[in-house]
């Protein structure tokens, strides 16, 4: 939700408390008791949307963060103690392919990551049978397989957020015309033939209606 999408929520939720402070005016008038009903309706869909969608997100890039370092922290270990190995071997490809810092994984961007992590994987997977001395066991690789495709689906999720939260705020946009509609075509055109008569409550309405301006 932006700033002014946020503004224009706060205007609605002081615009529904002068209705409801005012439910005596607009209740004999049945259509305009139903054009309220309609606008709170619009309202509680907006809040709905936003909260789901802005939880959704939150709780996907939390996973990701959270399994990125888990990764980060084990594939580098494994390649540092490997790396003993490639070395003593001279085996200066292996070198070169385990020659990641938990830095170089964690703080990369996503793809990046995923991409060295599975670098070291395969090099500790294809030379296993020489790294045990090395404090590499067959139940790390199997570990560290498995953060891969923890961190994999958590990446996943993530993009599955990101394109509900696309969804959302699209959703939200729709939601916000309409509102706008129902207050703009019926509301503000019954408050305002109710004003010679009850001219506090269409100045008090009015109020509520220019904080979206702010």
């Amino acid at each position: 939700m932006n700033k002014k999408q946020s503004n224009k929520l706060n205007s609605y939720s002081a615009i529904k408390g002068v209705l409801e402070d005012n439910r005596g005016i607009i209740e004999p008038v049945a259509l305009m008791a139903h054009a309220v009903e309609e606008f709170y309706k619009k309202v509680s869909e907006i809040d709905a949307v936003a909260s789901r969608t802005k939880k959704g997100t939150r709780g996907a890039t939390a996973a990701k963060i959270v399994a990125k370092k888990k990764l980060a922290k084990l594939a580098s270990t494994l390649a540092a103690a490997a790396s003993i190995y490639a070395w003593e071997s001279s085996n200066t490809k292996m070198e070169v392919a385990l020659d990641y810092s938990y830095t170089d994984i964690n703080f990369a961007t996503d793809n990046v990551a995923l991409h060295r992590a599975m670098v070291i994987e395969k090099e500790l997977h294809k030379h296993h049978h020489n790294l045990e001395g090395y404090m590499i066991s067959k139940q790390n690789l199997e570990e560290l397989q498995q953060h891969i495709k923890t961190y994999e689906d958590a990446l996943e999720t993530r993009g599955g957020a990101k394109s509900d939260q696309v969804a959302g705020l699209r959703k939200l946009a729709e939601l916000f015309r309409e509102a706008d509609n129902i207050l703009i075509h019926k509301v503000d055109r019954f408050v305002l033939r109710l004003k010679p008569e009850f001219p506090t409550f269409y100045d008090a309405y009015q109020n509520a209606r220019a904080i979206v301006d702010l």
